[in-house]
């Protein structure tokens, strides 16, 4: 099993150029380039050491990205096979970075993905990784928010994009003792979590066609929809303002804090920028 898993702690950057009193939390910059990285490698390191995966077990997953990267890392880690079942449109760079991992990828047809998935979950020697109804992973990504108490006390807001809903539920937990609103953020086009039916829209990782069953209304401040193309463009600013390249999710994060500030909310907010555009292209 490898020493190191992840970063000690991600950086924390200030960024007034795109909104006075806003921070970026870069998880992207984790091993495998996503937030994703706080739970499901250590998750899965863990059921490795419990026996619950060995070496001649084969890891699935249904993602449209950035999960499947991590999965395949920790695959790679634990010396087992990976199978990624993704959708057609998923990004070229992200499937090349999985099979370089030495995962499998299969892509299709979202219809056809669950089929796969079901498949999968009666098959000896497969272990599904059922990151939209696992509750098991939230627990992880407490880290995050416990990091942020530490890094920027007297925090007036934080937004996090909402996919599978386990790092928003997670960070939420670690920052309610503290009394730190935390707000999530979804397509404006499929704003699911607000009661909308589900549609097509353009911001990768978030708001899966899928339904995730992690999500708890009362554990947030409130749901902020942002627009697809106002994510991708809000992450172009991001690049010019800071040089760092965030992803369309995290474009939507900052965003979101751009509203909440139009909304009265004032003081240091947060925008966890969940993945790196390169997950994204």
């Amino acid at each position: 099993m490898p020493i190191c898993e992840g970063l000690a702690m991600t950086p924390l950057l200030s960024a007034p150029g795109l909104l006075p009193g806003l921070s970026l939390k870069l998880e992207y910059q984790n091993p495998s380039l996503s937030i994703k990285h706080r739970s499901l490698p250590k998750t899965l390191l863990e059921r490795a050491r419990a026996g619950r995966v060995r070496r001649d077990t084969t890891l699935v997953i249904m993602t449209a990205g950035s999960a499947g990267v991590s999965v395949a890392w920790a695959a790679s880690q634990i010396g087992c096979q990976a199978l990624l079942l993704m959708p057609d449109g998923a990004p070229d760079s992200v499937v090349n970075y999985a099979r370089w991992l030495g995962a499998e990828v299969e892509r299709r047809p979202h219809p056809q993905l669950q089929e796969l998935l079901d498949a999968h979950r009666g098959m000896p020697g497969s272990h599904v990784v059922e990151q939209l109804s696992d509750a098991e992973l939230i627990g992880h990504y407490r880290e995050v928010g416990e990091e942020l108490l530490r890094q920027a006390p007297g925090l007036a807001a934080v937004t996090v994009s909402a996919g599978t809903c386990a790092s928003l539920m997670g960070i939420a937990e670690a920052l309610a003792p503290a009394g730190v609103p935390v707000y999530a953020v979804e397509p404006a086009e499929a704003a699911v979590l607000s009661g909308e039916p589900w549609r097509p829209h353009n911001i990768p990782g978030l708001a899966p066609p899928a339904p995730t069953r992690l999500f708890r209304r009362e554990a947030v401040a409130g749901v902020v929809p942002v627009a697809s193309e106002l994510a991708w463009s809000t992450a172009r600013e991001a690049m010019a303002a800071c040089g760092e390249p965030v992803g369309p999710s995290s474009g939507a994060a900052i965003a979101a804090a751009r509203i909440l500030r139009g909304r009265g909310v004032d003081g240091a907010i947060v925008a966890v920028c969940s993945s790196h555009m390169v997950t994204s292209l």
